[in-house]
């Protein structure tokens, strides 16, 4: 049997997603086999294994930093936001039913012996497990029956780590309050406190630690800096929401902010890039004139995104940029730009069928949804493809078929004779994911736009995987120069 730790925040974004992550590497380095777990994610984000298994993509990253191969078992059950008041529920890899709020609450006892399994297997491969709670503890509406945060705890006997996030003001209350909110029975697993995201000079937190040590009896074992390392967050997009300005020595890129935008991380390779520029807008925003090519990105429910942009006179602008500029769709983000999208068996919407943009000469059929990896071959190699390899490696989250019914619109992608990609004149749909993990791929098309922009062209080879494995290591030695990894060692030894 692993012995294990767990992380669990103050609030969501406090950090503990990196602290697993950085967890998750140091006990590599220090040669124990090391398994990420989190027994219930929800998130807009998400990860296909080597199995065509879907989880959070955050499991994965951390799965990467422990040097192992990611498993849909690091993360049983995925909750991904269909509406803003219902989410499938993907139970080990796949999808199983679609719930609300309420109705997840009463028969989510179901799938804790899926949850125990999971942790059981991978507990027998594994010398020590680094457990991440969700959202905070102290939820106290939703503490009966808990199996995330101190629910889980009590489950596997593991001794847990609270972060507390500084850098939004509050700590000490924040600390405070967890704890104390968190049943007595619990209390005992809390083993220490790291707060997070400091900037400043740590003596003036001295009395303040020494007081709230005093209240809670849990010793504060850390105190971290805000560290500034590129590393794909779970679900939030805050700190990338900006403009920045327009450069006409680099490639400017826009991408809209759907409503219900999903999957974002599919952009974050795009920083290995020095000479683009990455803008996000809304639909209420005006295209940037500038903008060298827009990127619409996936959704979680493009029906009523597509309302919505229609609503707004989005579309209009969108279909006036796209007279003569570059557009890549990517995911079902190729849906909206479709004619049609016929939904026959009522999977995604109340309407049989429903008029899209009508930008590419396609329809879509619906099916439902299942994730596999896919390698494609490039058919046809025209306008932004034009320097481009013959195969990719990509993945996908199928929630339709394209149907093409006009020679304007010309096959690009196939996959087993399936139809993956189709471009109409300066417009390009991928109805897949991992497009932007090919750097090859995605800088043949950026070369293609630094020469019509009379840019020099990049021949280097980009690895994101290099570039990730150095943010890693980066977040790593922070870790280890802010924490005592001894006593951490001794934390996870004592057990609780």
């Amino acid at each position: 049997m692993a012995k294990n730790i767990m992380f669990v925040g103050t609030n969501s974004s406090a950090g503990k997603s990196f602290f697993v992550t950085a967890m998750c590497r140091v006990l590599s380095d220090l040669k124990y086999k090391v398994s990420p777990f989190k027994s219930q994610n929800m998130a807009l984000n998400s990860y296909v294994d080597e199995n065509n298994l879907e989880f959070g993509r955050a499991q994965a990253l951390q799965a990467f930093a422990g040097r192992i191969i990611p498993d849909a078992r690091m993360n049983p059950i995925l909750l991904k936001p269909r509406t803003d008041k219902k989410s499938d529920v993907i139970l080990l890899g796949k999808k199983t039913d679609t719930y609300d709020a309420k109705e997840y609450y009463k028969i989510k006892s179901k799938y804790l012996p899926y949850i125990k399994k999971a942790y059981q297997e991978l507990s027998n491969i594994s010398d020590i497990i680094v457990l991440e709670g969700a959202g905070s503890p102290a939820e106290i509406n939703l503490l009966d029956g808990d199996f995330v945060n101190m629910g889980m705890a009590e489950m596997v006997d593991a001794p847990v780590i609270l972060v507390a996030d500084i850098d939004k003001g509050g700590v000490f209350a924040s600390i405070y309050g967890t704890i104390m909110l968190t049943p007595e029975k619990w209390r005992k697993y809390y083993k220490g406190v790291i707060i997070n995201k400091f900037r400043g000079q740590k003596e003036i937190l001295k009395s303040g630690i020494q007081e709230i040590e005093k209240l809670i009896k849990v010793p504060v074992i850390s105190v971290m800096p805000y560290i500034d390392v590129e590393i794909e967050e779970e679900d939030s997009l805050t700190n990338k929401l900006k403009l920045y300005s327009y450069d006409k020595d680099k490639i400017n890129i826009t991408i809209i902010k759907l409503p219900n935008l999903s999957n974002f991380t599919e952009f974050s390779p795009l920083t290995l890039f020095q000479d683009v520029n990455v803008n996000y807008i809304t639909i209420r925003d005006d295209i940037p004139t500038n903008t060298d090519i827009l990127i619409i990105p996936s959704s979680k429910n493009i029906f009523k995104d597509l309302e919505e942009i229609v609503k707004v006179g989005f579309d209009e602008k969108l279909k006036s940029y796209a007279e003569y500029k570059n557009v890549l769709a990517i995911g079902n983000a190729v849906e909206l730009l479709a004619k049609n999208i016929y939904d026959i068996q009522g999977i995604y919407s109340d309407k049989k069928d429903k008029k899209a943009l009508g930008l590419l000469d396609i329809d879509i059929s619906t099916v439902q949804s299942f994730s596999e990896k896919i390698n494609v071959k490039i058919i046809n190699k025209k306008g932004l493809l034009e320097n481009s390899q013959d195969e990719i490696n990509l993945y996908r989250i199928k929630t339709g078929e394209i149907n093409k019914f006009s020679d304007n619109t010309k096959i690009i992608m196939e996959f087993e004779n399936e139809i993956i990609s189709v471009q109409k004149r300066n417009i390009l749909g991928i109805y897949a994911f991992g497009v932007f993990e090919n750097t090859e791929f995605i800088n043949n098309i950026l070369n293609g736009l630094r020469i019509k922009k009379g840019i020099k062209k990049i021949d280097v080879h980009l690895d994101y995987n290099a570039y990730r494995e150095k943010q890693i290591c980066k977040l790593a030695d922070e870790f280890n120069k802010y924490i005592d990894i001894k006593k951490l060692m001794d934390i996870i030894e004592s057990g609780v």
